[in-house]
C-alpha cells in the first residue's frame, strides 16, 4: 500500500496501523452485537404481526357447532401437546438454551468487598481485550525505542471512549445493552487509555534522563510541554472518577470529568496525529448529548412522602412511557444543579411515576428533609435500562423474586405487569417473593404496594376500591398463586413483648404465622400474626420469618423443585453481596440437562 503523503501535514507513521488493529478489535463485538440485536428486533416484530393476524384470522371465522368444536379442541389439544413435546425435545440444544446457560455460568462472581466484585464473564472479556492491546503494543517493536506505538494505540481508544459515554450512549441503542453496561466498557476504555498513555510518557521520559541537558531541551519543547500537561489532566480525571470520589464527593467528580475537553485540546496541540481520533470521539460525544436532551430529558412537579427519615418516596406528575425494570435520573435544581442520581420506577401502573430513594447518601439524605406535600421542580432524564417482562414463556413452572430493602422498588412493577399478563394467560404457574429487611418497619415503605400486588392477585375480590381506582386487574381476573416471605433480623412492632411466645419447634415456616428463628439454633417460636400490629396480619399468603436469607439455599431449593425442560424465572435487586451469592447459586445449579433458569437481576449501592 502507497503511504506518501506530501501534501498532507500528518503523513503515514507505521504506528498507525497497529491502531488500526487496536480499533478493529474494539469495533468487532460492537457490530456483532448490533447485528444480534437487530435480528432480535426483526424477529420480535415477525412474531408481532403473525400473532396479530392469527388473532385476526379467529376472530374473523365463522363459531362452529359443538361436536366440531370438541373435535378441534382435542386436535387442538394433542397438536399443543405435541408441539411442545417436540419442543422441549430440541429446546436444551437450541442457541437460545445455549446462550442462557453460557451466560449464567459467566455471571459467577467472586466477592471481594463492596467496591470489588469481579464477575466471571466480564473477568474473562477484560482479560482477552488486554490480552490483544498486550500484543498490539509490544508486535514488532522495542517500546524503548518506540514509546509512540503506545501513545498511537491510546489515541485509538478515544473514539470508542466518548462512543461509550453518557446514559444516551449511541452504542446503547444499536447493541440493546443498558446503559450500565456501556458504561462499564466506558470505565475500562478510560484505564486502558491511561495505561497506554503512562506506558507512552514513562518510556519518553526514561530515554531521556541519562543525559540531562538533552532533557532540558526536550522539556522545553511546546510539543513535550503539551503531553504533560494533558497527561496531568488525564491523570486528574482518573483519580476524580474513582469509587471513593464518585460516592463521597459526587459533586468533584462531575466537574472534573468536564476536564475531558482540556484533554483533548491538549493532546490536539501535542500531535497533529490526534485530530482524526479526536474529530470521531467528539462527534460520537455530541450525538449522545443531543440524543439525551431532545429525547429522554423531561421537567415535572414532585411531591414527597418521607418514612422516618430512612426512606423517601416520590411522586411526580409526568406520564413517562416506561417498562418494568426501567430507572430514571433526577436533578432537584432547588438542591443541586450538577447531581443526577438513578432510581428505579417503582410505579404499578404506567399513568404515574414514582421512585423510592434510601437515605444513604448526602442527596439521598436531603431528599428525607422534603417537607410533605410540597411540590418542587425535578428535571428527569429517561427512562433507561432492559425491559424486564416474567411470565411469557409457556413452560414457566415457577417465578422467584428476590430483594433487600429499597430493592424491591426494582420487583414491585415487574411482579405487577405479571399479574396483569395473567388476565388473559391461564397460567397457574405459583410466584415466590422473599424480600429481606433489617426491621419489620421497614415493610411501610412499600406497604400500599404489596397490598396492591396482594390483591391483585385474587383478581380484587376482596379490594374493589383499588380495582375502580387503578385499574389494573379486572374483578374476573384468575387468582395467581403467591407466597411472601419477609426476612428480618432486629424487632421492631410496637407490640414487641407479645411477639415472643413459646411454641413447639417447626421445620417449615406455616402460612399467616409470624417466625421468629436463629440461624445458630434449631429453636423457632412462632404466634399468629392475627394477635399483633403487623403488616398484611390474617393474610395466609404473608410469612414473617425472623432470620438472614440463606440466598444460596434458597435459590438451590427452588431450582431443584423445577422438573427437567421447564423454566424457573429469578429475579434479584439488592447490594452486591447478596447479587454474588444468587449469580453464584444459579451458576452452581443450572445444569443444561436440567430445568432452564431465565435470571435478571438489578443492583443497588448501599
Amino acid at each position: 500500500m502507497d503511504h506518501h503523503h506530501d501534501s498532507v501535514s500528518t503523513p503515514w507513521n507505521p504506528n498507525v496501523s497497529y491502531a488500526i488493529y487496536w480499533s478493529i478489535a474494539l469495533g468487532v463485538p460492537t457490530v456483532w452485537l448490533s447485528g444480534r440485536s437487530a435480528v432480535s428486533f426483526v424477529n420480535k416484530a415477525i412474531e408481532h404481526w403473525r400473532q396479530k393476524y392469527h388473532a385476526h384470522t379467529r376472530l374473523a371465522s365463522e363459531e362452529p357447532d359443538e361436536d366440531e368444536d370438541h373435535h378441534q379442541q382435542i386436535s387442538g389439544g394433542v397438536a399443543a401437546e405435541q408441539d411442545k413435546a417436540a419442543h422441549t425435545q430440541t429446546r436444551r440444544w437450541s442457541f437460545s438454551r445455549l446462550e442462557n446457560w453460557v451466560v449464567n455460568k459467566a455471571s459467577a462472581t467472586l466477592y471481594l468487598g463492596s467496591v470489588v466484585h469481579l464477575v466471571g464473564g466480564a473477568t474473562l472479556l477484560a482479560l482477552i481485550f488486554l490480552s490483544i492491546l498486550a500484543v498490539v503494543l509490544l508486535l514488532d517493536t522495542d517500546l524503548a525505542l518506540n514509546s509512540n506505538r503506545a501513545g498511537y494505540l491510546g489515541l485509538a481508544c478515544i473514539p470508542f471512549l466518548f462512543a461509550f459515554t453518557g446514559k444516551n450512549s449511541i452504542i446503547s441503542y444499536l447493541t440493546g445493552l443498558s446503559h450500565h453496561r456501556v458504561n462499564q466498557a466506558h470505565r475500562f476504555l478510560g484505564i486502558c487509555l491511561f495505561i497506554l498513555i503512562s506506558v507512552h510518557m514513562g518510556f519518553m521520559i526514561h530515554s531521556w534522563l541519562p543525559w540531562k541537558e538533552f532533557l532540558a531541551q526536550q522539556l522545553a519543547l511546546p510539543k513535550v510541554k503539551f503531553g504533560l500537561a494533558s497527561y496531568t489532566t488525564l491523570c486528574l480525571i482518573v483519580v476524580t472518577a474513582s469509587w471513593p470520589m464518585r460516592r463521597w464527593a459526587y459533586e468533584a467528580f462531575v466537574v472534573s470529568h468536564s476536564l475531558f475537553l482540556v484533554f483533548l485540546v491538549l493532546v490536539g496541540l501535542h500531535t497533529p496525529y490526534a485530530m482524526r481520533f479526536i474529530v470521531a470521539g467528539v462527534f460520537f460525544y455530541l450525538l449522545n448529548v443531543l440524543t439525551g436532551w431532545c429525547v429522554k430529558t423531561h421537567s415535572a412537579l414532585a411531591r414527597a412522602t418521607v418514612f422516618e427519615d430512612r426512606m423517601t418516596r416520590l411522586w411526580m406528575d409526568k406520564n413517562l412511557l416506561h417498562s418494568p425494570g426501567q430507572h430514571i435520573y433526577v436533578c432537584v435544581p432547588s438542591m443541586s444543579l450538577i447531581q443526577w442520581h438513578p432510581f428505579t420506577i417503582s410505579s404499578t401502573n404506567r399513568n404515574s411515576l414514582t421512585i423510592h430513594a434510601r437515605a444513604v447518601g448526602g442527596f439521598t439524605k436531603s431528599l428525607c428533609r422534603w417537607p410533605d406535600n410540597t411540590p418542587r421542580r425535578v428535571i428527569l432524564s429517561g427512562p433507561y435500562g432492559e425491559s424486564v417482562y416474567v411470565g411469557r414463556r409457556m413452560d414457566v413452572h415457577k417465578t422467584v423474586f428476590v430483594a433487600a430493602g429499597s430493592g424491591l422498588a426494582y420487583i414491585v412493577p415487574i411482579l405487577m405487569d405479571l399479574l396483569q399478563h395473567r388476565q388473559t394467560k391461564s397460567c397457574n404457574a405459583p410466584v415466590e417473593v422473599a424480600w429481606c429487611v433489617r426491621d419489620p418497619d421497614e415493610v411501610q415503605w412499600f406497604q400500599e404496594e404489596l397490598e396492591l400486588i396482594l390483591d391483585a392477585a385474587r383478581g380484587f375480590h376482596e379490594s374493589e376500591k383499588d380495582k375502580e381506582d387503578m385499574e389494573l386487574i379486572s374483578s374476573e381476573s384468575p387468582e395467581v398463586q403467591i407466597r411472601l416471605n419477609i426476612y428480618y433480623s432486629t424487632l421492631s412492632f410496637e407490640d414487641q413483648e407479645s411477639i415472643v411466645v413459646a411454641a413447639p419447634p417447626m421445620t417449615s415456616p406455616a402460612p399467616g404465622r409470624l417466625v421468629l428463628a436463629n440461624s445458630t439454633s434449631n429453636n423457632t417460636t412462632t404466634t399468629a400474626v392475627t394477635s399483633l400490629n403487623v403488616p398484611f396480619s390474617g393474610d395466609d399468603r404473608v410469612v414473617w420469618i425472623r432470620e438472614r436469607l440463606d440466598v444460596g439455599g434458597y435459590i438451590r431449593s427452588q431450582i431443584e423443585e423445577v422438573p427437567e425442560e421447564q423454566t424457573v424465572e429469578i429475579v434479584g435487586c439488592g447490594p452486591p453481596l447478596m447479587l454474588a451469592q444468587l449469580h453464584n447459586a444459579v451458576a452452581a445449579n443450572e445444569q443444561l440437562s436440567g430445568c432452564r433458569v431465565d435470571l435478571h437481576t438489578e443492583r443497588f449501592y448501599m
